[in-house]
């Protein structure tokens, strides 16, 4: 083993003991080969002790003397110990020496005094002082020593004295004091505490002033060069340190640093120094400028870089982050150094890894979105190359950067999605416009990604669910008009080609997509491109085979293609002089040819002589050919016709070309195979506007009976009873037709085929659909005399299912009987006026015979006409008549008559018809005449000879009959049956009726038991039979017929009327919802339904009917129950209000839920009704007309039965709703319920009043009892004013006031208190209305509303705590059900009222709707901090008392810290929550609420910051009973309060109170006797200013920071902490702390970073010979030394810093764990702190400000590691 030799005092050179014990060096500024001589011994000791100084303790001993010491701690360790292991046992000999060295102990108890009086510095003054007493007392050593007393502290002040805010003159003096402890530590002792003194220094050049910097750049020169390759961990840092001397090229210090660097680049190898320049480019912003400027000059050409010293890749990155800076200049200067040392075609971009090159070619491109000429230049010249040359430029861009860019774009095109976090996700389509200004470069580049962009552009929007996709479609605009259409269309067409029979075909959808969301306004697309490519789809759909698929979308797409061609353009095209080529031609000369072969003039002429005219041949041609062999192709047939219309309605001169005979031929058969309705309308509208044209030839003329017949055959099938969505449309297009054919022509073809033994009764309903849809105007009675007639005979004839259908179309289709009855009396007006017929005989005949049919065509009419045919007759003058012939008899006739009066007076006169002429025949068909005639009298009079018991025998047998014939679905013989029961009745039940209007029995609701009673109850039996029979569906008009006729007999019985109600109700719900689910379906088939707007107008005629004989049948009862003794008056909601919600005990409670039963099954089905054609517009298609025409008139039936029901019974009916709208039916919209009430209460008054009668009422009902309306109406009036609008809201103020004055002042029980939580939420709900008008503008209002609103709002916040023991409403319980049962009714009560959370309602309620608003309600802050304090002290505070403080109560604190006149009622109680030592133990959800509310607590009250710091640094009390572990506890929440306070505020909101937190925290840090605990919640809170100060605010703070990581870390490499103790908490909370700055990666740290890790490229390429420098590098070796020694027990696991998937982005890695109990835990993270910065910086991540955030908060609120130590755990 070789001794290490200390030299003697003979070999002492300038501080020798000659020299005395003051001798001092000449100067701190010698040279270096005096000061920085390294000594030959290698010895760790050797480096500690300045050359010649002895070990002696005095003067005296000064005798040469030889001391050996050994470089390794150990004999048995030679040769395999670690360069770490060497420092540590050189500093342990060091500290031994120096430690029995009484000249050093009084050397250091000076410069310890000096130190102190660092404390008493007040201004810069004090600063040169205390400099000037340091430096002296460092010269008081003689000789000098190497070793600097306190060198950490004496570091530290230095570092403060050149804080950029103190004048220049102490910055000298700082750095005369630097180079004496330079020149007196030598070399190795700069080199052995390099980031010690290293730290003040680095930062200090870019704040240095012009008179201090050559001190500084010599310091530099003159102590740092000669470490040469030692400076090498601290590499990057120094070139930080004199980039600031770079940024101008003027400055006067630019050719020194210049210099310096170039220097300080040889001393530690080019390469080397290069790769961490690059590094500097990539990691801070600040220095790009200054070192691009370096690179300028050291960097011209790929050839200076050094050969194999830089990898490629960090020269790219470091070139990208450049060309990616915000600076203009930055860039400009980057592109300059791309252009010099990565051309495209270079070696050095040709050998890197392809993801550098897309690296850089996205930074490059990105450049050209700046919009700057001078940086767009730049890049086009890289891109293109050095020629000049066009073409020799796009030659260049092909072979080198071509697919490079195009690969990169489309990928970021294709992943706009990843882009969308950054905020710009069309960056690539941006920059692809952008390369369109350049030719060279976008000519090429549209060719390659044209297409993928606008495909990529479809794909995001398809992705994107809506969010940005205008954005998007603008810039898909952009792209397409970007670029030559022909680039694009040619590109397309090769798609097209390849795609149009595959099932798959991206590439068409692409197509399809463009044409329907791009505009396509430019000329040569829309005269060349889209009529080429139309046409080339017609032939292919012509000419390919093609699937039914590939067929429907070739057509489509040709379709969508023709469209876009200007109509012009066909009429000016020309149908002769055809040119001989095939049009396929043009299509190879336009897109195939490589060069164009057609010039523009060229390609118009023949797009428009030979394109165009063989796109309206091939288009009729495939329509022909489409009818043929693909009929049952819906879709595409369908879109073949509209192509065919359109060239018809575009004039198309080709048309003269169409084989019109053919053609025609085709569709006609089409019309008879096809299946489908739209077909069907699409062929006859074509064909119309074909015969419109006068361009075919031969003309089409669809007058001809043959085309005329066939039309009008296809178009009667969609007349049918189960085609009713496709009435309307296919009567609108027969009375097209018919306005163009021949007279009698439609109504030959309705009589054929009513004639027509296979299809009659098909023919009869379609014409009774017809009829229907016929318009008054046009006179169907006499355009249909023959169909007519034909139909009054089917009403006679002996074939029951004709005469069945006749009735039913009678029923259904007639719409007024004066349509039929017009026709009639004017043939009959006609007639030979007298009594006698003077005429031949077989004239007579003729004459009777007519005369005959007519009067029993009218016989006909009155029987099946009825009461109502009658009273129609009755009530119409003749005047009103729309017959000419009527009209001019009338004239002649002169007095007003009715139809009746003409009607009697023509029957009278036919009774009297004789025959002159003696003829037997004559006679018979006279008397015949005269006997129809007076029948239709006895018809007119209804006389009823038949006796009582025979009309009880003929009910009882129809009874049974018409129940038989419904069990058998027998519907023929029951509209006679149903008559005659009619008749039978009336004239049975005339007397009785009488007798019984007039006493009316004594108990109307008893039962009795009479046949009668047993007759009417079987008669309602069956109707509810008949009625609810799906098979008598056709019939049902008969059946609601008589029931309006026979109801009036069952006045009096209520329990057979609410069966009939029932049973109209359930029928009205079932139509309406099958009506509803046969509108909204949209199948591609036919829909079918035989349902139109006939069944539900029936119902309801039958509904509103009965209804009313039952308002009046209660209305009776009432009457008589208020004239009975000991009943009090009140209005019938109240009965409701009893009956459903309360238990009176009366007698009249059954009858009050019948009443409540028969409203609520009817009101029900009239809301289903209402809800259902709420909307009748909204549907297309070919069944929209039907819809709109069905749902207008049911809606507006409905609408007068509930008008009448609502006039009849306003309160019951208001009631009703009200529980209907509680009951929440999926079935009734709830805005429908609103709509209908606004429909019938004249306004909105009026509601609340009947709302409020409720209550009025109730209160003078019951004075004696307990008992409230129910909360649902309140809820309901809440509901209903939240939709009003606000001048409707301002006229119901005033009832709205004295209703809740009226319940405030009768709230005098606990049960009555529960209501004014509702009236409150109603009052709220209006105010925040009303506020948003000028109302309150009146004092008199607003005085209104602040005394009411304020006192019902004490009375709730003063009962909430009691509410929970109460119901509040929740409605919706009933959803699922279809109607309310009486067992449903009687649970409303308990089942919809939430118990139980009462008080957390009303809390939530004061928080989201009352807090927030109480500025807009009461107006003066007096009233409302009054209403906040009451709000605090009835409900805040208990809360916090009882320890029961949720998210409710939160969110109430945190509006009222919105409030500035509250402060008051929320301050004690937040502040009293923040100062309990269990404030740290909520939730971390719980925490973010709190943190807007300590925010408030601070920013209200500033003095408390002032006195949570002085807690904080409040000194240990001395007396000795003091727990002093409850007063570190103490110190610790403290702390932990500061550091919640600075986290929940925003960035830079105290940095007015920053200087007051440095002071305290370096107060604690500088005290010894302060627990590790104490310490870490000081690294916590230090954290969180990291996060909450911006950097430029915290340079004055870093070297007390880095001196207290350096105290830490250098403490645990000498002493490591055992396990267990308490010390690894503060290693734990200073490693967190290093793991934040090193993920935050500030600028002002980056010049630090190098004393804690390995930011070199060293740290993943290290040399040979690497000994890490950095302290995480050293620790993690210490460790590792042991780690053989050292086993985890299994509770104390490694920490896993390898969090998982980051997302690309910068963690923290140490932010979820919480404690440590062993060093060893945080190997991982030690091993790998360097390399993991390194690879941030490399990778170019962003900092995760989330995860950041997220691990501050679960810390803050881990109070566990303030209370007391654990074992390890996660967050």
């Amino acid at each position: 083993m070789n001794p290490t030799t200390i030299i003697t005092p003979a070999e002492a050179g300038p501080s020798s003991p000659s020299l005395g014990s003051g001798s001092r060096p000449a100067s701190p500024a010698m040279t270096a080969s005096q000061t920085l001589r390294k000594p030959a011994s290698s010895g760790r000791l050797a480096k500690l002790l300045h050359p010649g100084r002895s070990r002696s303790g005095s003067s005296a001993s000064q005798e040469a003397t030889t001391i050996t010491a050994y470089a390794d701690d150990s004999g048995g360790n030679s040769g395999r110990s670690t360069p770490e292991q060497r420092r540590r046992t050189g500093k342990a000999a060091a500290a031994s020496l120096l430690a029995s060295d009484p000249k050093y102990k009084k050397f250091a108890a000076l410069v310890d005094r000096c130190l102190q009086s660092f404390e008493s510095v007040n201004e810069w003054a004090d600063f040169i002082s205390f400099l000037s007493r340091l430096l002296k007392a460092l010269q008081s050593a003689s000789p000098s020593y190497s070793e600097i007393p306190r060198k950490l502290i004496v570091a530290k002040r230095l570092a403060q004295c050149l804080n950029p805010a103190l004048p220049s003159g102490v910055h000298q003096r700082a750095l005369d004091v630097y180079a004496y402890i330079f020149s007196i530590i030598g070399t190795e002792g700069l080199k052995r505490d390099l980031l010690i003194w290293s730290s003040g220094l680095f930062p200090f050049f870019q704040f240095a002033a012009t008179s201090v910097r050559p001190l500084l750049i010599n310091i530099y020169e003159t102590y740092y060069l000669p470490l040469g390759a030692d400076l090498r961990p601290a590499a990057k840092a120094l070139i930080l340190a004199l980039l600031p001397g770079l940024e101008e090229e003027t400055g006067d210090f630019f050719d020194k640093i210049l210099s310096l660097l170039s220097r300080f680049s040889d001393s530690i190898s080019p390469s080397f120094f290069l790769r961490n320049m690059f590094l500097v480019l990539m990691s801070t912003l600040s220095a790009r400028l200054a070192a691009l400027n370096y690179l300028s000059r050291k960097l011209l050409q790929p050839a200076d870089l050094p050969d194999g010293g830089i990898e490629t890749g960090l020269l790219i990155r470091g070139v990208a982050a450049v060309l990616e800076d915000e600076h203009v200049l930055v860039r400009r200067t980057g592109l300059d150094l791309l252009l010099r040392i990565l051309p495209l075609n270079g070696k050095l971009f040709a050998g890197a890894e392809e993801r550098d090159q897309e690296l850089l070619i996205r930074s490059a491109s990105g450049v050209v979105l700046q919009r700057e000429l001078s940086l767009s230049r730049r890049v086009y010249s890289w891109l293109l190359g050095p020629d000049d040359v066009s073409s020799a430029q796009i030659d260049h861009f092909k072979t080198h950067g071509l697919s490079l860019l195009c690969k990169t774009l489309q990928f970021d095109m294709e992943n706009v999605e990843a882009l969308s976090g950054s905020g710009d996700s069309q960056r690539p389509f941006k920059i692809f416009l952008s390369m369109q200004d350049k030719w060279e470069i976008g000519s090429v580049l549209a060719e390659r990604l044209a297409i993928p962009a606008l495909s990529a552009i479809k794909s995001a929007i398809a992705s994107s669910g809506g969010s940005s996709e205008q954005d998007m479609l603008r810039t898909a605009s952009a792209v397409y008009e970007a670029v030559e259409p022909i680039v694009i269309w040619r590109s397309l067409f090769t798609v097209l080609r390849e795609e149009l029979d595959k099932e798959n075909a991206p590439g068409v959808d692409l197509i399809e997509w463009m044409l329907a969301a791009i505009p396509q306004h430019d000329e040569e697309v829309v005269q060349t491109h889209a009529p080429v490519l139309g046409e080339w789809l017609l032939e292919a759909a012509l000419t390919r085979t093609l699937s039914p698929l590939s067929f429907s979308r070739t057509v489509d797409l040709a379709y969508r293609f023709l469209t876009l061609i200007p109509p012009g353009l066909f009429a000016r095209s020309l149908a002769t002089d055809i040119a001989p080529e095939p049009s396929h031609q043009v299509v190879e000369q336009l897109y195939l040819d490589t060069e164009p072969a057609l010039q523009p003039e060229d390609l118009r002429h023949r797009v428009g002589n030979k394109v165009l005219p063989d796109i309206v041949t091939s288009a009729f041609k495939l329509s022909g050919f489409a009818l043929r062999t693909r009929c049952k192709e819906t879709q595409s047939l369908l879109r073949v016709l509209d192509l065919t219309s359109m060239l018809v309605d575009r004039d198309a001169t080709a048309l003269r070309c169409v084989e019109s005979a053919d053609w025609t031929v085709a569709l006609l058969k089409g019309l008879e195979q096809s299946s489908s309705f739209a077909v069907v309308n699409s062929i006859v509208g074509c064909l119309l506007r074909a015969s419109r044209s006068q361009l075919f030839s031969p003309p089409i003329e669809v007058s001809s009976n043959h085309l005329m017949t066939s039309i009008l055959d296809a178009l009667f099938r969609y007349l049918k009873p189960d085609a009713a969505p496709y009435h309307v449309r296919a009567v609108e297009l027969i009375w097209e037709y018919n306005q163009l054919a021949e007279v009698h022509t439609l109504e030959n073809v309705i009589a054929r085929r009513m004639s027509s033994p296979t299809s009659k009764l098909g023919a009869f309903e379609a014409f009774g659909v017809l009829w229907k849809l016929t318009d008054d105007s046009m006179l169907p009675g006499e355009v249909f005399r023959v169909p007519l007639f034909m139909m009054l005979d089917a009403l006679k004839s002996t074939d029951p299912e004709l005469q069945r259908t006749a009735e039913t179309w009678m029923r259904c289709n007639l719409r007024s009987y004066f349509r039929a009855l017009d026709p009639i009396i004017a043939r009959l007006l006609e007639a030979p006026d007298g009594t006698r017929v003077s005429a031949s005989k077989g004239q007579a005949d003729i004459d009777f015979s007519w005369l005959a049919y007519l009067v029993e065509s009218v016989i006909t009419l009155l029987r099946f006409g009825g009461q109502g045919l009658s009273k129609a007759c009755q009530t119409t003058d003749l005047s009103k008549s729309s017959h000419p012939t009527i009209l001019q008899r009338t004239n002649d006739l002169g007095d007003a008559l009715t139809y009746l009066d003409l009607l009697v007076h023509l029957l009278i006169r036919m009774s009297r018809a004789e025959s002159s002429g003696g003829s037997p025949t004559a006679t018979q068909l006279a008397l015949r005449l005269q006997s129809i005639a007076l029948e239709a009298l006895q018809i007119l009079v209804s006389k009823g000879d038949v006796s009582q018991p025979s009309l009880a025998t003929i009910r009882l047998h129809l009874v049974d009959k018409l129940s038989a014939a419904i069990h058998r679905r027998q519907t023929t013989l029951q509209s006679k049956m149903l008559h005659l029961l009619h008749a039978a009745m009336s004239a049975s039940d005339t007397p009785q009726r009488h007798h019984r209007s007039a006493s009316v029995p004594e108990k109307s609701d008893a039962i009795s038991t009479d046949p009668e009673s047993d007759f009417e109850a079987a008669v309602v039996s069956v109707i509810v039979e008949g009625v609810s029979s799906a098979s008598n569906q056709p019939i049902l008009q008969h059946w609601v017929d008589f029931v309006l006729m026979t109801s009036s007999h069952l006045s009096r019985r209520g329990e057979l009327l609410e069966s009939l109600n029932t049973c109209f109700a359930s029928q009205l719900r079932s139509v309406m919802s099958k009506l509803q689910n046969v509108y909204d379906q949209s199948p591609v088939s036919d829909l079918r339904t035989s349902t139109s707007e006939a069944e539900p107008i029936m119902l309801l005629n039958a509904l509103e009917r009965v209804m009313m004989l039952l308002a009046s049948l209660h209305a009776s009862r009432r009457s008589e129950d208020g004239s009975r003794p000991g009943n009090e008056g009140g209005s019938m909601i109240l009965g409701l209000v009893s009956g459903v919600f309360g238990a009176d005990g009366s007698s009249s409670s059954e009858i009050r839920h019948e009443n409540v039963q028969y409203l609520d099954e009817a009101m029900s089905a009239l809301l289903v009704t209402w809800t259902v054609t709420a909307d009748s517009s909204a549907a297309e298609g070919p069944a929209a007309a039907s819809r709109e025409h069905t749902f207008s008139r049911t809606r507006l039936r409905a609408r007068k039965v509930l008008e009448k029901v609502f006039k009849a019974q306003p309160s019951a009916v208001m009631g009703t709703l009200v529980r209907i709208w509680a009951s929440n039916f999926k079935e009734i919209d709830v805005a429908e319920i609103f709509d209908c009430v606004d429909v019938l209460t004249p306004s909105a008054q009026r509601v609340v009043e009947m709302i409020g009668e409720v209550y009025s009422t109730r209160q003078s009902r019951t004075s004696m009892s307990e008992q409230q309306a129910h909360p649902a109406y309140l809820a309901f009036l809440e509901a209903y004013i939240s939709r009003l609008e606000a001048p409707i809201a301002v006229q119901v103020w005033s009832t709205m006031f004295v209703l809740a004055r009226d319940l405030f002042g009768s709230a005098n029980s606990p049960a009555a208190k529960t209501q004014l939580y509702p009236v409150l939420r109603c009052l709220t709900a209006l105010a925040k209305t009303v506020a948003t008008t000028s109302a309150l503008e009146d004092r008199r209002l607003r005085r209104d509303l602040q005394e009411t609103y304020v006192k019902i709002l004490d009375a709730v916040t003063s009962y909430g705590s009691r509410t929970g023991d109460f119901a509040i409403y929740d409605r919706g319980l009933f959803s699922s059900r279809k109607t309310l049962s009486n067992g449903d009714v009687e649970k409303l009560e308990d089942s919809q009222l939430a118990t139980g959370d009462g008080a957390r309602r009303v809390s939530e309620y004061l928080a989201d709707e009352v807090v927030p608003n109480l500025r807009s309600f009461l107006y003066e802050s007096e009233r409302v901090a009054a209403a906040c304090s009451g709000i605090s002290t009835t409900i805040i505070a208990p809360a916090f008392r009882q320890q029961k403080v949720d998210s409710t109560i939160l969110r109430l604190l945190l509006e009222m810290t919105k409030l500035p006149s509250a402060t008051k009622a929320w301050r004690f109680q937040v502040a009293e929550a923040f100062n309990d030592q269990k404030f740290f133990r909520m939730r971390e959800d719980e925490a973010l609420m709190w943190k807007p509310l300590i925010c408030a607590l601070m920013d209200g009250d500033k003095e408390r910051f002032g006195e949570l710091l002085g807690r904080i640094a409040a000194a240990p009390s001395a007396n000795i009973f003091t727990n002093r572990e409850q007063e570190m506890i103490s110190r610790s929440l403290n702390l932990r309060r500061l550091s919640f306070v600075l986290l929940a505020a925003e960035r830079n909101h105290y940095l007015a109170q920053l200087p007051s937190i440095q002071e305290k925290l370096v107060d604690i840090l500088r005290t010894t006797v302060v627990s590790p605990r104490v310490h870490s919640e000081v690294y916590l809170c230090l954290r969180i200013l990291m996060c909450r100060i911006s950097p430029q605010h915290l340079t004055n703070f870093w070297p007390v920071i880095l001196a207290e990581l350096l105290r830490v870390f250098e403490a645990t490499m000498d002493e490591p902490p055992p396990d267990g103790s308490e010390q690894l908490q503060l290693v734990l909370a200073a490693c967190k702390f290093l793991d934040l700055l090193l993920v935050i990666q500030s600028e002002d740290f980056q010049v630090h970073q190098w004393m804690f890790v390995t930011d070199t490229t060293d740290a993943v390429y290290p040399p040979e010979d690497f000994s890490p420098e950095a302290i995480m590098d050293r620790l993690n070796e210490i460790i590792s030394e042991h780690a053989h020694d050292h086993k985890l027990p299994d509770q104390m696991p490694i920490l896993d810093i390898l969090n998982g998937d980051n997302g690309g982005l910068r963690r923290p890695r140490l932010s979820h764990f919480r404690t440590v109990t062993s060093l060893h835990q945080l190997q991982p993270f030690l091993s790998r702190a360097s390399i993991d910065t390194y690879e941030g910086v490399y990778s170019r991540a962003d900092v995760d400000w989330e995860a950041v955030e997220e691990g501050l908060n679960g810390e803050i609120f881990d109070v566990e590691s303030v209370t007391r130590p654990g074992t390890p755990r996660l967050a």
